[in-house]
């Protein structure tokens, strides 16, 4: 494992939720951090979700690429109107070589609450993920 592959492994171990609803992860059942929902199994490699997940995110308004990795992409969302950034990190996670899925954790990096932008942006990322793939209930 590189360096950096071993410092997204490293922030997901030590992600400390604050309970704020200003948050949300979607990963696997037995993902090292609990999730708020469970994240689906798609039928594609690590590397052609990761191309889609990439594809999706940059389609979204104000939303650049400040890091990538082989196995995971982490993203800022500037919203519209109060220019408020919002951290996105995505870990892709092989199943088989053949299926995979991901742990993806958006977070607002001020304020208590979001009025659920978080857990909507991850929820719709996902959605178009599953019409892109087929995944596995």
């Amino acid at each position: 494992m590189t360096t950096q592959a071993a410092q997204l492994d490293a922030f997901f171990s030590s992600l400390k939720r604050s309970g704020s609803p200003n948050n949300w992860l979607v990963a696997p059942a037995d993902f090292m951090v609990k999730s708020d929902e469970v994240a689906p199994v798609f039928r594609v490699s690590v590397p052609a979700l990761h191309r889609t997940f990439k594809a999706i995110a940059l389609r979204s308004d104000g939303v650049e690429v400040v890091d990538e990795l082989a196995n995971g992409i982490h993203i800022v969302a500037t919203t519209r109107l109060l220019r408020f950034k919002d951290d996105i990190r995505a870990l892709f996670i092989p199943v088989t070589p053949s299926r995979s899925t991901l742990a993806l954790y958006s977070a607002s990096r001020v304020g208590y609450w979001d009025m659920g932008t978080n857990r909507r942006r991850v929820r719709t990322w996902i959605a178009y993920l599953r019409n892109a793939f087929s995944s596995e209930p």
